[in-house]
């Protein structure tokens, strides 16, 4: 494994040590002791450890070390994607199952189109992920990844992943972030039919850019979140004004 894959895990593994509270006063150890209790150099935490900073997630300074953030939630890790919509309708109380369907299409949205930065007509894939909770439908997910960037044909399980766990998969991957566009909606009647809302309900839209490390595009995902189960959080720190 690379050193950016090591470093994600690393930052995967603190993340849910952080979601599931194993740390005493929401403290975190040293980075020696993280190391060693993750088996990677502390370089590696130490990189994990900075991208949980500039996600909100940490808070470090020489005096106090590095401390969990007071206003942390899960969903405002899952909107910058550090943890998986499953994750985070389960810490609601849902019990969790993903309906998958996976098709090529040569005729997808002019957004997406423009969004991938390829021509009209070429071969992607469309994938429907319906997030049920508790056997109700609250998220509604479709990822666009042209056909190209797969080093070889997908299996119908790895297309069920989501984007960030495809690694390997994708040419010039794996994904590193995402850009993130929140749009409220009013349900349309396909946006009724999958997600039992009311015609011209409120919701909002996630319109996802996934890039790898150097920017280069990955995939493109609009994303329908029904906010009966799903309130996302945000917290803005001080400017200055």
């Amino acid at each position: 494994m690379g050193g950016t894959s090591l470093a994600h895990k690393a930052r995967e593994e603190i993340l849910h040590s952080i979601l599931e509270r194993r740390f005493e006063d929401s403290r975190l150890p040293p980075e020696n002791e993280l190391a060693d209790m993750l088996g990677v150099s502390r370089t590696t935490v130490r990189s994990a450890l900075q991208s949980l900073e500039q996600h909100g997630v940490l808070t470090r300074s020489p005096r106090r070390g590095t401390q969990v953030h007071g206003l942390l939630s899960p969903s405002m890790v899952a909107l910058q994607r550090l943890i998986g919509f499953t994750r985070l309708l389960e810490e609601q109380g849902y019990t969790v199952e993903t309906l998958t369907d996976a098709r090529i299409t040569t005729i997808a949205p002019a957004e997406v189109i423009e969004a991938l930065g390829v021509d009209k007509a070429t071969p992607i894939y469309e994938i429907d992920r319906l997030f049920m909770a508790s056997g109700s439908p609250a998220i509604w997910a479709i990822n666009y990844i042209q056909t190209s960037l797969f080093a070889e044909p997908p299996l119908e399980s790895q297309l069920a992943q989501s984007p960030f766990e495809m690694g390997a998969l994708l040419i010039g991957g794996p994904v590193d972030h995402a850009l993130v566009e929140l749009v409220p909606l009013k349900a349309t009647r396909e946006v009724v039919k999958q997600l039992e809302m009311k015609p011209g309900e409120a919701y909002i839209q996630l319109k996802e850019l996934h890039l790898s490390e150097s920017g280069a595009v990955l995939g493109f995902s609009l994303i329908h979140v029904h906010d009966r189960f799903i309130r996302f959080r945000l917290h803005r720190g001080g400017d200055g004004r």
